[in-house]
C-alpha cells in the first residue's frame, strides 16, 4: 500500500475536515491526520489538503489514543 487509503473523517467546521489515513512508506506503517479545507467559493471541487497535520508510525497510535482519552477525560469534567 503506497497511497493514503481513508479511514475516517471528522468534521471540523463548516469549511474543514479532519481526513484520517493510512500507508505504508518505506516499509513503515504510517497513520496520517490532515486538515482538509473546502475550494473558496469562486472555485468547485473536492476539499484540497493544507499543511495542518502530523503523519505517525503505527507504534505511536497508542499513545496519541491514550493522549487523546486523557484529553478527553479532562474536558468532561
Amino acid at each position: 500500500m503506497n497511497d493514503l487509503r481513508t479511514i475516517a473523517t471528522v468534521r471540523k467546521n463548516n469549511t474543514q475536515e479532519i481526513r484520517i489515513s493510512v500507508s505504508i512508506r518505506d516499509g513503515y506503517a504510517l497513520v496520517d491526520m490532515r486538515v482538509f479545507e473546502a475550494p473558496r467559493r469562486a472555485a468547485s471541487g473536492e476539499p484540497h489538503p493544507t499543511a495542518a497535520g502530523i503523519c505517525l508510525t503505527r507504534t505511536k497510535l497508542p499513545e496519541l489514543i491514550q493522549a487523546l482519552q486523557a484529553a478527553e477525560r479532562e474536558v468532561s469534567r
